[in-house]
């Protein structure tokens, strides 16, 4: 079973569009997703067996602890970790599904390149930590989790002695987006403390969003028509 963790927190127009990324997978195997909001003014809501949203009261101490706590929700073996807003090709858990069966025990597995849009708008092929990498549950339970904000990917993926198998098949798992209007924690410079990250966060958002909100998992736009 192959889980997919998102992280969201105040943006739910662009989560919908996570979630439909996740509904749209070709593989036939095993998968779920795990929607994990730390946001206590709001609560969203979508009814799919697949799709598992948690809603809690209370805000993490920074991204890492949030990850941390994701990761131990998901009932995979193996753990995609997809931000809120970027998203996953169709083929994504089948290319997963591929890496293991090619090398089996791996901690991490991860492409090479990703597709990479700004402003929604494709750009060609990039690289990042995150190329849609896939964590064995095994090594999630086994690592230290730093309590920061905007560095922590890096950290449980590079500096915790991970046995990783990097791929590169000409096709990618994961579509990468900056911009759109949105606020992004990996800009804010890993040099500035968690409590200004997270404050910096939410005055970028203006008015947050509050009560029950009813998801509606939609493309506003094909991109999958843009990468192949």
């Amino acid at each position: 079973m192959i889980s997919v963790l998102t992280l969201t927190y105040q943006r739910h127009h662009i989560l919908e569009e996570a979630i439909q990324s996740f509904l749209l997978q070709d593989w036939e195997g095993e998968s779920e997703m795990v929607v994990l909001n730390d946001s206590p003014l709001v609560k969203y809501k979508f009814d799919h067996p697949k799709v598992r949203i948690i809603n809690l009261d209370t805000r993490f101490s920074s991204v890492g602890k949030k990850l941390e706590y994701g990761f131990a929700q998901c009932k995979g073996d193996y753990i995609y970790r997809l931000d809120d807003d970027d998203l996953m090709t169709s083929w994504a858990l089948r290319l997963q599904s591929q890496y293991q069966a090619e090398k089996p025990n791996c901690d991490i597995y991860r492409c090479q390149k990703h597709y990479f849009f700004c402003h929604n708008e494709y750009e060609g092929l990039s690289d990042n930590i995150n190329n849609g990498n896939c964590y064995a549950k095994s090594y999630t339970q086994r690592i230290a989790y730093p309590n920061v904000s905007g560095s922590e990917d890096n950290d449980i993926t590079f500096h915790q002695n991970a046995n990783i198998y990097t791929a590169d098949t000409g096709r990618y798992s994961m579509i990468y987006r900056w911009g759109m209007g949105t606020f992004h924690i990996s800009g804010m410079g890993v040099e500035n403390t968690t409590e200004y990250i997270l404050n910096k966060v939410d005055q970028s958002i203006g008015d947050m969003e509050q009560g029950v909100i009813i998801l509606n998992p939609h493309f506003n736009q094909d991109y999958y028509s843009k990468i192949n």
